[in-house]
């Protein structure tokens, strides 16, 4: 009689064995090379946007999009009307809104491929011609962008797009075009100068003693130690991202107060005044947070929000240094700006 041929029990335990452990050798690799695409993707859309962005101070005298300068007569938005409080609208939602609508940018590009935030997603209703929720519809032809845009979860619906409740259509984060940080709101061609990047979470300490995440109550966990920031590209320690300098160059940076990004904070000891600059902090003349958070506000949708106050801009003592995040608001009076409210997550 012949032999049968066949895997004995063994021989089929082994093979198995054999392959769950090339599968446990493989799978973190492909998580890493997964994870290392969707940094170079997202480090090339940031670039885009920075480049977008001097190519249209080029033609505008070295300024970046400020929609308060383009939309004089309100034909966009018409709140608020008073021309001094024309800085209202030089939000992020506009800002980004004026440069898809010029094509600039798309609004594809306005979505990290490494979101870690289900409350952002690509804005897809886009409206490029006569937009229906421009404030003066009579000369809708007008418009310089589509206010429908959302620049962050925390930007109201409008008019025409109910469905856009608790959405936002950006994952990123820039300076702020007033106060101390407006100089840097323009093509300096500085190689030192940060401009936008990847948003981060929000850090206690000083330039001197070192930064660490904001934690204690849940509020400040899900803004600082758990930060969904934390996952766009680093881990549950650690912030990493992408960042854009004003000389168009762009840096995946392992830290939010990089070694190569310093700073001269005048009221330290001399010979120790420089020291690195922590991107998502408005630091005073001593290197420290200009604004430090107390609380901050969770709306209904579960988004939170830290308000920013005039100090943090305008105060003699505020340094001017980095300074990078998303924001839904802009407050003040005829005096000037008196904060910003910023989405923070």
């Amino acid at each position: 009689m012949k032999a049968r041929k066949g895997f004995t029990l063994i021989e089929l335990l082994v093979v198995i064995a054999i392959i769950a452990l090339l599968i446990g050798i493989l799978l973190p690799a492909l998580g890493k090379a997964r994870a290392s695409a969707r940094q170079l993707k997202d480090q090339t859309q940031v670039r885009g946007i920075v480049q977008a962005m001097a190519l249209w101070a080029q033609n505008n005298n070295d300024q970046y999009p400020l929609p308060s300068v383009l939309d004089k007569a309100n034909y966009t938005i018409n709140n608020p009307s008073d021309p001094k409080l024309a800085f209202q609208k030089d939000t992020t939602r506009n800002i980004l809104s004026v440069m898809v609508f010029n094509g600039s940018i798309p609004t594809e590009i306005c979505v990290s491929p490494a979101e870690s935030n289900g409350s952002v997603e690509v804005y897809t209703k886009y409206e490029l011609n006569n937009p229906k929720d421009a404030a003066d519809q009579t000369n809708s032809g007008k418009a310089l962008w589509d206010p429908s845009f959302q620049g962050t979860p925390l930007d109201k619906e409008t008019n025409n797009h109910k469905d856009n409740l608790g959405k936002g259509h950006n994952s990123y984060a820039h300076t702020p075009p007033f106060g101390k940080q407006r100089s840097r709101w323009s093509n300096s061609f500085n190689a030192t100068e940060v401009s936008f990047g990847n948003r981060g979470p929000v850090f206690t300490g000083d330039a001197t003693n070192g930064w660490t995440l904001v934690n204690g109550s849940a509020d400040k966990d899900a803004c600082g130690k758990n930060s969904n920031t934390l996952l766009i590209h680093g881990g549950r320690t650690a912030w990493e991202g992408n960042v854009g300098y004003n000389d168009s160059h762009v840096n995946y940076e392992v830290k939010a107060d990089p070694e190569t990004l310093t700073y001269n904070f005048t009221e330290l000891e001399v010979g120790k005044r420089t020291k690195a600059d922590n991107i998502f902090v408005a630091e005073n003349t001593k290197g420290e947070p200009t604004w430090e958070p107390a609380s901050f506000t969770k709306d209904s949708n579960g988004h939170y929000s830290a308000n920013y106050d005039q100090k943090a801009f305008n105060d003699a003592k505020a340094t001017g240094s980095a300074f990078i995040r998303p924001y839904s608001a802009v407050t003040g009076a005829n005096s000037g700006v008196a904060g910003i409210t910023s989405w923070l997550d």
